[in-house]
């Protein structure tokens, strides 16, 4: 099984990038019994939560940035993160800690190919809906290469 899965905030502007992403992905592909899709807002042990059972995972969510890199993708994957594990506050537990604690106690519930893609964006925590011009050519262009790996 493979899980297309958005991070975001449709109301927070750029924020909503990874979930754009994941509903254009979802209108292009045609349905298939082993491709599902998930929009979430949430991190650490709720994000690793969603992904398990399946055997491939893509994620799609925004990464804050500097003005002149707005609208970069960029595609990582979970060992990129391993600097970033922490165990000192278990009510705050970001998804590098919480991936390796799920391999630890559910390993045969962690996808075996985690790919993780994010699209530059300012932070901006204004309420808005609707992207930036430069993100919304982002989330185009991001979701070209999902089609295009999910077909």
């Amino acid at each position: 099984m493979i899980l297309l899965l958005g991070i975001g905030n449709s109301i927070m502007g750029d924020d909503a990038a990874g979930i754009q992403v994941v509903r254009m992905v979802k209108g292009k592909v045609r349905p298939r019994p082993d491709l599902e899709f998930k929009e979430v807002s949430v991190g650490g042990l709720r994000l690793v939560e969603e992904m398990l059972g399946y055997d491939t995972v893509f994620i799609v969510d925004t990464l804050a940035a500097t003005a002149a890199d707005v609208g970069r993708i960029r595609e990582f994957s979970p060992d990129d993160f391993n600097e970033t594990q922490h165990t000192a506050a278990p009510h705050v537990t970001n998804f590098a800690t919480a991936l390796e604690l799920y391999k630890k106690l559910e390993p045969d519930m962690v996808p075996g190919v985690i790919r993780i893609f994010t699209i530059d964006v300012e932070q901006d925590l204004t309420f808005r809906e609707g992207m930036s011009p430069t993100v919304q050519k982002a989330v185009a262009k991001l979701t070209d290469m999902l089609v295009n790996k999910m077909m």
